[in-house]
């Protein structure tokens, strides 16, 4: 029988310093692969090409492109990529920018190092991860923001079938997964997403997953 796939990350810092320290501690998980690195954003997007890894973990503050750019680059050419935003400071404004591009999850450096492992095993599954205290101010954010869009817009409820697939897609399961998990269409659950996106007046995956939080749909 052959062994299990590994998760291949690139781990993207200007440090070579973290950048070591990061494969040393990625290297005592067996399920985790270093396939390569990157010392700045263009080089992460040209490497991303070459090696498709399945996580990125990127730090913000690179020479040249930043992280959040790069993030978005690598989502945009390669959407299954997952990417684990890692910065020194947990600047609100940052931690929506790196949500908005598309990263799955955000650490801080000061974390406990197996935050770095789960939030890789998390995102391999589709999964977002946020630490605690970044999750509570991303909530608050978007808690403040989608309360002044439905005192705009006036109430549009969810119906069961649409809070059903929020909370799936929330736990990480894909528009495929979740047609197969209730018995309809692939395009049946895009057209339900789509009126999600709409009553709820957000763009993305992202932003619908914070909201499935906020409202305790799901646990973090």
């Amino acid at each position: 029988m052959s062994p299990p796939r590994r998760i291949k990350v690139m781990v993207v810092d200007d440090h070579a310093l973290f950048r070591a320290g990061l494969r040393d501690l990625l290297q005592e998980d067996r399920e985790v692969e270093v396939v390569t690195e990157a010392a700045g954003g263009e080089e992460a997007v040209e490497k991303a090409r070459t090696f498709v890894p399945d996580v990125v973990i990127m730090d913000v503050r690179l020479p040249g492109m930043g992280g959040i750019e790069a993030t978005r680059l690598i989502k945009k050419e390669h959407p299954p990529t997952e990417v684990v935003v890692i910065s020194a400071i947990d600047d609100e404004e940052q931690i929506v920018e790196a949500i908005e591009a598309g990263a799955t999850g955000y650490l801080i450096k000061d974390d406990e190092p197996e935050s770095v492992v789960s939030a890789i095993h998390q995102a391999s599954q589709g999964k977002a991860y946020l630490t605690p205290d970044v999750a509570r101010r991303v909530l608050d954010r978007f808690a403040t923001a989608l309360a002044g869009k439905h005192h705009r817009r006036g109430s549009s409820e969810l119906t069961p079938r649409e809070t059903t697939i929020l909370q799936l897609m929330a736990t990480g399961k894909r528009n495929r997964e979740i047609a197969q998990r209730l018995g309809i269409s692939e395009r049946t659950v895009g057209n339900h997403i789509a009126n999600i996106y709409s009553k709820l007046q957000i763009q993305d995956r992202a932003q619908a997953i914070l909201y499935a939080i906020q409202k305790g749909f799901v646990r973090i």
